[in-house]
């Protein structure tokens, strides 16, 4: 090799780990994913008890209200936030060999979704690349995921972006509960190793791959309807482009959620779904 392309190799590759590192999180880049629980999909999340404290960053805080690029909640179109109450995502993840299993847990003010694109409001919005490397040009698994104007019913026409699977079916795998009272929503979700397309169709100790999520919001004020913002995890695998580069990186473990004594646990369903409150 020429030596004259020594320095610029190292230049470019010293320019794309700087650039990496502009808007990867230093605490929340990597979810190690533990088993232990029976996920059924109703969206009462009392099976997922202790998971969001379970699971940490580097700094030993919850995967909630995660920082992307400076940003909380990252408002977009004239939206406007004003803090955690407004709008904040938090989101747990476990798994077995058929299948990965994601909780959301959204605290919103106001559920606003009168459009009908599933994005274009109170919806969430996930990207899965199931290589793991996340470098730019992968395939990625597209979902969007919402629920009436009404909080009512799922949206039907958009529940599936991916290019080569079935797509997710209510109620099977997915269901999403608004609980006016709390100001959250809440969203249990069912991806099968089968519809990700992960060879032998089984998911297993160790296996990696690079997620996003987007969760829109949308409120009833004055132009303040439709997408005017998101909170979530890597956002810009989504929004501004499909980018598998900016995922996060999901880690299947074959750790299990630590459940003490009845009368000990350390985290109730009560002050989960308070926890942001």
């Amino acid at each position: 090799m020429s030596k004259i392309w020594i320095p610029i190799i190292a230049f470019a590759l010293l320019t794309n780990i700087t650039a990496d590192a502009q808007w990867r999180s230093k605490t929340h880049d990597v979810y190690n994913a533990l088993v232990g629980i029976d996920v059924t999909i109703d969206g009462d999340l009392k099976e997922w008890d202790g998971m969001l404290d379970a699971v940490t960053g580097t700094d030993g805080t919850p995967f909630c209200g995660v920082e992307y690029s400076g940003n909380v909640f990252e408002t977009h179109n004239g939206g406007k936030w004003t803090g955690p109450d407004d709008h904040e995502t938090c989101f747990m993840i476990t798994w077995d060999a058929s299948a990965v299993y994601i909780a959301l847990i959204v605290t919103d003010d106001e559920h606003e979704h009168a459009a009908a694109p599933a994005w274009n409001g109170d919806g969430a919005q996930l990207a899965f690349e199931m290589s793991g490397k996340r470098t730019a040009g992968h395939q990625m698994f597209l979902y969007n995921i919402g629920l009436d104007d009404k909080a009512k019913d799922i949206l039907p026409n958009a529940l599936n972006e991916n290019p080569g699977g079935a797509g997710l079916t209510p109620n099977d795998d997915i269901v999403v509960i608004r609980d006016e009272v709390e100001k959250k929503t809440y969203y249990e979700l069912r991806f099968t190793a089968e519809e990700l397309q992960v060879k032998g169709k089984k998911f297993s100790d160790g296996f990696e791959f690079g997620l996003g999520i987007c969760v829109n919001d949308g409120d009833k004020g004055a132009g303040q309807d439709g997408q005017k913002g998101w909170s979530g995890w890597y956002t810009h695998s989504i929004v501004f482009g499909k980018n598998s580069e900016h995922t996060g990186l999901v880690v299947l473990t074959s750790e299990e959620l630590a459940v003490e004594a009845a009368d000990k646990l350390a985290t109730t369903w009560g002050s989960l779904k308070a926890i942001r409150n």
